[in-house]
């Protein structure tokens, strides 16, 4: 009787991992460089579409922080959330605003399955409408199970009194 249980339970197991693993393109995870634009791609969109913020999770290792640096006057502050917080949050926003971020540069160090990626962007309500903001988003990543994971997501927004430099916009 165990062990047909155990295999149903690993059976389940198979059918569920595969089904997570199915919510993002194989292609969208097949290197740093696809996996960083595919989480903009997906967030991008005009007023009134619904992003897919489940394929957005797919992402990201299921334990992954996402947060931000924030400037107010001549401090900062750091505010950390699950991945699923914040697709809860801003997905609507999105969807009501419309809401497109480009990558205007991207830097990556890579040692074996672990990778830290730069990426300079800017962010319009409207696909070339004003740019409303610029910043950074720095991911640490790893390869694991044949595929690329987001294991962390920090951004902060450039400032008057802190600039992207140059260097970092190509």
């Amino acid at each position: 009787m165990k062990k047909p249980l155990l295999a149903l339970l690993f059976t389940i197991g198979l059918i569920y991992t595969s089904f997570a693993q199915a919510k993002v393109p194989a292609e969208d995870v097949a290197t740093i460089e696809a996996i960083t634009a595919a989480g903009l791609k997906i967030i991008s969109g005009p007023k009134g579409q619904k992003r897919d913020m489940e394929q957005f999770k797919a992402l990201f290792l299921p334990d992954a922080q996402m947060g931000g640096v924030f400037h107010r006057g001549d401090s900062s502050f750091v505010r950390i959330t699950t991945v699923a917080q914040f697709a809860e949050r801003n997905g609507p926003f999105y969807e009501q605003n419309g809401f497109y971020e480009s990558q205007l540069g991207l830097r990556i160090e890579r040692f074996g399955n672990l990778a830290t990626a730069f990426q300079t962007y800017d962010t319009r309500y409207t696909p070339q409408g004003k740019v409303e903001a610029r910043g950074v988003n720095t991911y640490q990543l790893v390869y694991d199970k044949g595929r690329w994971w987001i294991a962390s997501l920090l951004f902060t927004p450039e400032t008057p009194q802190q600039p992207i430099p140059e260097k970092y916009l190509k």
